[in-house]
Formats: C-alpha cells, sequence, structure tokens
C-alpha cells in the first residue's frame, strides 16, 4: 500500500470516529428505565463499512461510539460498545460481501447467508449488551427494555447507512 493510500485511509477512519462521537453523543434519545439511549452512531458505523471495509469501518464506527460514551458519562459501556459494535459491523460487512455475490450470480444461497449473517450481528450487539447489562444492573429484567430500543437502532442504522454508504461509495470519496 503507498503512502497515499494509506494517509487516506487513515484520514477517513479518523473523519469516521469524529461524526460518530459526534452524531452519537449530540443526538440522543433517552431511556429512562435504564439510563441508556437511541442514537445514529450504527449509520455512521455502517458507513465506514461502505467507504473502508469491514475491518476498518467496524473499528472506526466502534471507537466512535466508545468515546462517545467515555465522554457522555457512560464510561462502564465503553468497552462493550467496542466489542459489540466492532462484531456487529463485522458480520454486516459479510452480509454485504454475500449481498454483493447474490447480485453477481444470482445464487440464492448468498441472499440467504447475508440475511442469516445480518440476524447475526443484530443478536451479537443485542446479546453482548443485554449480559453486560444483567452484569451491571444486577438484573436479568431491567435489561429487556433495551432490546427493542437495540433493534430499532439497529435497523435504523442498516438503513439510513446502507443508503448513505451506497451514495458516497458512487462519488468514489
Amino acid at each position: 500500500m503507498s503512502t497515499k493510500t494509506n494517509t487516506k485511509k487513515l484520514t477517513y477512519m479518523a473523519l469516521i470516529i469524529a461524526i460518530s462521537v459526534v452524531l452519537t453523543f449530540l443526538i440522543r434519545i433517552p431511556i429512562p428505565s435504564t439510563q441508556g439511549y437511541f442514537h445514529p452512531g450504527d449509520a455512521v458505523l455502517i458507513i465506514g463499512i461502505f467507504i473502508l471495509g469491514k475491518k476498518n469501518g467496524s473499528i472506526a464506527g466502534a471507537i466512535g461510539q466508545g468515546l462517545a460514551d467515555l465522554i457522555g458519562g457512560y464510561a462502564i459501556f465503553a468497552p462493550v460498545t467496542l466489542i459489540a459494535k466492532i462484531l456487529m459491523g463485522l458480520l454486516f460487512g459479510v452480509a454485504l460481501e454475500n449481498f454483493a455475490k447474490y447480485k453477481d450470480d444470482g445464487h440464492k444461497t448468498h441472499l440467504i447467508s447475508a440475511i442469516a449473517l445480518t440476524l447475526l450481528a443484530l443478536a451479537a450487539m443485542v446479546g453482548i449488551y443485554y449480559f453486560a447489562e444483567v452484569a451491571i444492573y444486577g438484573s436479568w429484567i431491567i435489561p429487556l427494555v433495551e432490546i427493542p430500543i437495540n433493534c430499532i437502532q439497529f435497523v435504523f442504522g442498516i438503513i439510513v447507512g446502507s443508503i448513505a454508504g451506497r451514495l458516497l461509495k458512487k462519488q468514489r470519496i
């Protein structure tokens, strides 16, 4: 890889991190029962996957959301966010690769795999947060409130992030 390519990649990673921090930190819909919040950070992570690929996009989006946890008063969740969002992003990135294969060759196994991996990405993210909240709150019940909200945030992130990511990728930024 050339120095120019590395510089461009690092610049885009820094931009995804910064946008993720700002949007996750500033645009919050509180969830009073768990003190958590809904945010658009997952959409930025998905945009990062389109621009940087599954590995670098996932890392940048996760770091941004983790930093938002740190500066936003949710430091206990920062490591959980890093793990949950990196895993979610990697799985969804593989799902996108399978969907691209389906578009190329029309084999339904690629489409089924893409759907299954997307659902696995959702389950991984929701599961990681659920069990972390069980440990933090000492209750198996309280974290149940977060599950539908995490699902909605995931779906919102996939839809908005995929639309914006495709548009940005077409611009060859």
